[in-house]
């Protein structure tokens, strides 16, 4: 068997630059929780979506070797997770090693549904080269005051 990720997307206030509001979040964070895997390991990650906005999550930077279905983008290679539904992602991490990321791929939502995707090499295996002292995932969001989408539009 291989773990499962639960992934709850739900609305919660989050307070950024002296401004609270209600934004989509993943397992009520913001950014997203990190998903740790190894290189072969297969990925299982449940999406259920509580918000009333569709959603889907794209694996950015993975081969989807196989398994284009769980590549994420709505209405390209799947259709986007209803509100009250849920979609399972279930992929095996071939030939990669590093940090990638993971994010919302529909509409602006990615602005707060993101997080980091840790693939370490396989066991007794390294990286190409000398191990770090200490990693940390630094990862770069955009914030807006308004709502992404009136931004957009």
């Amino acid at each position: 068997t291989h773990p499962i990720f639960p992934r709850q997307i739900k609305l919660k206030n989050i307070t950024r630059l002296c401004h609270t509001k209600s934004i989509v979040t993943v397992n009520r964070k913001f950014p997203g929780p990190r998903v740790i895997t190894r290189e072969g390991d297969r990925l299982v990650v449940k999406v259920v979506n509580h918000v009333p906005n569709n959603i889907s999550s794209h694996w950015h930077g993975v081969r989807q070797l196989r398994s284009r279905w769980a590549d994420g983008p709505s209405y390209i290679t799947q259709c986007p997770i209803q509100t009250g539904h849920s979609y399972v992602y279930n992929f095996t991490i071939t030939g990669q090693r590093g940090t990638l990321f993971w994010h919302a791929h529909i509409s602006w939502l990615r602005a707060t549904v993101y997080g980091p995707l840790i693939i370490l090499p396989r066991q007794n295996e390294s990286y190409p080269f000398v191990k770090p002292y200490k990693e940390v995932p630094i990862l770069f969001g955009e914030w807006f005051n308004a709502d992404p989408e009136a931004v957009i539009n």
